[in-house]
């Protein structure tokens, strides 16, 4: 299951905005290298960060807690091809950087039991949106991100830092955590 986490970490170079999206590189790791937890750098010294279901993933400028997961069928956002339901994914963000960060569709993606990805809604309605959200250094918020899926899964979160959050293409220190 990693495995496509880590291609799509390694080789991700864009999307359609809330539809399912993976993209593969040749130099990503196989997952059996990868540690259940903890950090690990590779030859070509990129930097996966694993963090289980209920730890909170903790990057150099951002950490990532999930504090829950509710899937409805109904949310005032736009429906990409294929969705059927939706993964309302309430987390906890602290801006650990020196800088004042905004939250980029980008930067935070679902990855299903099969590691398709999926972006959050820039647009959904629902109660305290995080992606457009600016975070003060050290600030925290509490807030929603919405994924339109195909189906009810479980999986992980695909985290970014906030220094590559709109630059993911060359990203060398990437998150998974633990979604449900």
């Amino acid at each position: 299951m990693l495995l496509v986490a880590v291609l799509t970490a390694a080789g991700c170079s864009g999307g359609d905005g809330g539809g399912g999206s993976s993209a593969a590189s040749n130099t990503a790791p196989p997952s059996s290298t990868l540690p259940v937890s903890g950090t690990v750098t590779y030859t070509d010294g990129k930097v996966y960060t694993v963090a289980p279901l209920g730890s909170k993933l903790v990057l150099d400028d951002v950490s990532v807690k999930v504090d829950g997961v509710e899937w409805t069928r109904h949310v005032d956002a736009p429906l990409p091809p294929g969705t059927t339901i939706f993964a309302v994914v309430r987390v906890t963000l602290t801006n650990t950087s020196g800088a004042n960060q905004t939250v980029a569709p980008t930067q935070i993606w679902l990855l299903d039991s099969k590691n398709h990805a999926f972006f959050a809604s820039p647009t959904a309605q629902v109660d305290h949106p995080l992606v457009g959200m600016s975070l003060a250094p050290g600030q925290t918020a509490t807030g929603t991100l919405v994924y339109p899926t195909p189906g009810r899964q479980k999986g992980n979160l695909l985290v970014y830092r906030f220094a590559d959050a709109t630059d993911i293409a060359h990203a060398m220190h990437v998150g998974l955590v633990g979604y449900g």
